[in-house]
């Protein structure tokens, strides 16, 4: 048998451990280009739903054991041949999952409760919930399902934006005085550090108001008297004390990305 294909039936044996049903594309072997994230102390599955919840900016992880070190990737190769030999890796490429985290048996309440019915390698079917979960990173509010990171860069509005759009993240978008008032509780907790952060709103000159990232009015939901805007012009911030205000659109700030929760 050839070399190169003999290593490539290796690597396609599919391994299930624990019953986790986490399928392993190749053991002893791991992808070193685009390691996005390193994760630590954590087991192979949460490992593997991390890169789940990143959708198309994880196509891959390499999980280390010995350290329970999660490596979330951006990219994967072309060819499993590709792959780096260490004893201490396994590489598991999201295309190999039939099915990530089963959560219950299915029967009639798996529609029920937003989940659909899917078949593991096992033959086994099960429930799996498809709502997005939180990454283990970021900052999450159960009762508001508002999940979001505090990135320490100082930085412009486009700049701001770019960054939260290449971790598959937004900024953030705060629609009610609910999410302005959770935030100031996570500074009173020692969550968030400064008295300011920029948020994903700006001036809208083609409607002639105040609009999120997503479109909707920040005023509508808000009440503008209790925030301070000085101007119809530039770009949203949080503020402790004056929970919105304006600022220029050249500011520089530290700023908050939001993961958007389905």
């Amino acid at each position: 048998m050839d070399v190169n294909l003999a290593i490539v039936v290796f690597c396609l044996v599919h391994l299930t451990f624990g019953g986790d049903e986490v399928v392993v594309t190749s053991n002893g072997q791991y992808w070193p280009w685009d390691i996005s994230e390193r994760l630590p102390i954590m087991g192979r599955k949460q490992c593997t739903r991390e890169c789940e919840m990143r959708g198309s900016n994880c196509l891959a992880v390499n999980y280390k054991a010995e350290s329970l070190q999660c490596e979330i990737l951006q990219s994967i190769p072309s060819n499993l041949t590709e792959l780096t030999q260490n004893v201490n890796y396994q590489y598991i490429q999201m295309t190999s999952q039939t099915s990530v985290f089963s959560s219950a048996v299915c029967d009639s309440s798996c529609a029920s409760t937003g989940g659909h019915c899917v078949q593991l390698t096992s033959g086994l079917d099960y429930c799996r919930d498809t709502k997005r979960r939180c990454p283990t990173n970021y900052r999450f509010s159960a009762a508001l399902n508002f999940c979001y990171l505090l990135v320490p860069i100082l930085a412009d509005f486009q700049t701001a934006m770019d960054h939260c759009e290449g971790i598959g993240a937004r900024l953030a978008v705060l629609p009610t005085m609910a999410h302005v008032d959770y935030l100031k509780a996570e500074r009173t907790n020692g969550y968030l550090t400064r008295l300011k952060y920029m948020v994903g709103g700006q001036w809208d000159t083609t409607s002639g108001t105040w609009r999120w990232l997503d479109g909707s009015a920040i005023f509508d939901a808000i009440d503008i008297s209790a925030c301070r805007i000085s101007n119809n012009i530039g770009i949203i911030a949080w503020e402790n004390k004056y929970r919105l205000m304006d600022l220029d659109i050249s500011n520089i700030e530290e700023f908050l990305c939001e993961k958007v929760l389905g």
